[in-house]
């Protein structure tokens, strides 16, 4: 039987500031809207995950480099820091290791990231690893672009926004939707409901003007 998020340990971690507008470094911190606070990444791919991490409805929160680990076996001792903890809005979690691929690392990291694994099975934890291929998938420049986008939306904003879809004629591009009247969107907000998934669009399209939005999902469509 799997364990709880709550049997997992997680670290406290001093917080960075909440961004102010026009932070946008992804490089090794990453400023959260899941978790109201910037976190440190352990590297760029890492501050990439995030992103996917912010997408994804059934995450409710996450921790980067939540734990450093030791333990010891019947022939070693073992040292180890997964770079994210996941909690998932079921009441369960994850640990994950995040890496370009698995088929480059040290032969110790591969013994170590095995140990834990192990650790993890037997304390009925989920330990799953991740690869760039995964990260960087087709949708990955767009949906960056639209989180980055998303984060100047205030609450009234996006109510605003949220309020106006069912009025709109769909399909239609992101150029139409901006220059619908009466009261368009604003740039934000519209980046907020496509990321949020309150609009259906392929987001293997690229980040413009054309960009062809389907609609809104069923629930926003209900209020």
């Amino acid at each position: 039987m799997l364990a709880s998020i709550n049997s997992m340990p997680c670290d406290p971690v001093p917080a960075f500031p909440w961004p102010h507008a026009g932070h946008r470094n992804f490089s090794t911190t990453f400023p959260s809207r899941k978790n109201r606070r910037s976190l440190r990444c352990g590297s760029r791919l890492q501050a990439d995950y995030c992103v996917s991490l912010e997408h994804d409805a059934d995450v409710e929160q996450y921790w980067a480099l939540p734990h450093v680990f030791t333990w010891a076996t019947d022939t070693e001792k073992h040292r180890y820091t997964p770079h994210f903890l996941i909690a998932n809005r079921d009441g369960g979690g994850c640990y994950c290791e995040v890496q370009a691929s698995f088929d480059n690392v040290t032969a110790q990291r591969t013994t170590t990231r095995l140990a834990f694994d192990a650790l993890c099975r037997e304390h009925g934890w989920r330990f799953h690893c991740v690869t760039a291929v995964s990260v960087h998938g087709p949708s990955f420049p767009t949906l960056q672009k639209l989180y980055l986008r998303s984060l100047a939306t205030s609450a009234d904003e996006l109510a605003a926004c949220l309020q106006r879809l069912p009025d709109l004629c769909w399909p239609a591009t992101f150029r139409e939707v901006l220059n619908s009247h009466p009261a368009p969107p604003s740039l934000a907000a519209l980046c907020s409901c496509l990321f949020l998934g309150h609009l259906q669009a392929d987001l293997s399209q690229a980040l413009d003007l054309n960009l062809m939005i389907q609609g809104p999902t069923r629930a926003s469509e209900g209020g």
